[in-house]
């Protein structure tokens, strides 16, 4: 077992991240609609025109201005994961809005497919992420020397290697759990 357990698929954490994440977007969503839009006859309210553009914003917003500017949104940060380029780094705004662009598709039905391609993907990507040159991983490692539980930066764990702050030894993949 290599140390690093930040490189690892992250399964449920992805999952539930995502549905935090669109819980805040459709709540947003709601009360967007509710305040801003027209009630018909039936009580249901609706955006229309320009007022209705608002919603792809709000959800370009909360997405990919928030996994660039951050590299996380608040689902993500709920679960301690961070959206990286390939390199480690905050992606770009355009990665950021290309590995968000196959949501719809990768979350139907229940983030199946998102899940399937997670597990047999060798650097853990979703097809978004595959086409965006980015991943999604955690910073939290535990260094073999001497037990102790860190937060590595994301940097860190890309390279696959860290210096342990309290015993001064590295640690890397070539060092493997006994």
């Amino acid at each position: 077992m290599i140390v690093i357990a930040a490189k690892g698929k992250n399964l449920s954490k992805r999952y539930f991240s995502n549905v935090v994440d669109y819980a805040i977007f459709f709540i947003i969503m709601a009360v967007y609609i509710f305040f801003a839009g027209e009630q018909e006859t039936n009580g249901d309210y609706r955006v229309r025109g320009f007022k209705a553009l608002i919603i792809p914003l709000i959800w370009f917003i909360y997405f990919p201005v928030c996994e660039s500017s951050f590299g996380q949104t608040l689902g993500k940060k709920a679960f301690r994961l961070y959206v990286v380029d390939l390199k480690g780094e905050n992606p770009s705004i355009v990665q950021a809005f290309w590995r968000r662009m196959l949501d719809f598709f990768e979350m139907i039905p229940f983030g199946a497919v998102a899940l399937l391609v997670i597990n047999h993907s060798q650097k853990n990507q979703r097809i978004g992420d595959m086409i965006a040159d980015t991943t999604v991983v955690t910073t939290d490692a535990v260094c073999i020397y001497c037990s102790a539980e860190l937060e590595l930066s994301t940097l860190e764990v890309m390279r696959e290697r860290f210096t342990c702050p309290n015993c001064q030894q590295i640690n890397g993949p070539s060092d493997k759990l006994i």
